[in-house]
């Protein structure tokens, strides 16, 4: 068994360069430029993209006829899937890269926040899956607009207010962080 682990483990370290595949917003909610890892599209407008994104995971059983849902929803930087252009490496940038990960965890709250309000019905499949899919999309409009708005970090007025909008929800939200 020991051995087995073992390569486990050299194999895993091997395919991944060393690096971790994903870390959630719990582990680490600051971004650093180390956290860029991928390769850089040369052919895009952007100087950077942070790839992030949420996930859930749940399950129920019955206590005295009574729904219990067990439930675990986190949010989640891809670094292998982030990337920086060389030479524009900024404050300014990095800040504009931490709010889409600052987003990502903000939609992480609000499906905690709605998963907790959930009343068991006869399909929780169903109901659970709408429910992702109708916070993921929220997600995704928000960091569209949050990109348009800023075009995408030049313009400082517009970021400043979008860093003022997020910090309020994620306070409003606070009660559903992990």
């Amino acid at each position: 068994m020991g051995k087995y682990l073992t390569i486990v483990l050299i194999l895993f370290f091997s395919n991944n360069n060393g690096y971790v595949g994903k870390f959630s917003y719990t582990e680490r909610s600051e971004l650093a430029w180390s956290d860029f890892r991928g390769r850089p599209d040369i052919g895009s407008h952007f100087d950077a993209s942070v790839n992030t994104g949420i996930t859930y995971q749940w399950s129920y059983g019955k206590d005295k006829g009574a729904i219990e849902l067990n439930y675990q929803v986190d949010s989640f930087c891809y670094p292998s899937l982030s990337w920086v252009k060389k030479g524009q490496m900024s404050d300014d940038l990095l800040s504009h890269e931490q709010l889409h990960f600052d987003i990502s965890e903000l939609h992480a709250r609000i499906m905690r926040k709605r998963l907790k309000e959930y009343k068991a019905g006869k399909n929780i499949r169903r109901d659970l899956n709408k429910m992702y899919k109708l916070v993921e999309r929220m997600r995704i409009i928000m960091q569209e607009r949050y990109d348009e708005e800023t075009d995408h970090s030049k313009n400082k007025e517009g970021q400043k207010k979008w860093e003022k909008k997020v910090e309020t929800l994620m306070w409003y939200y606070r009660d559903y962080a992990n």
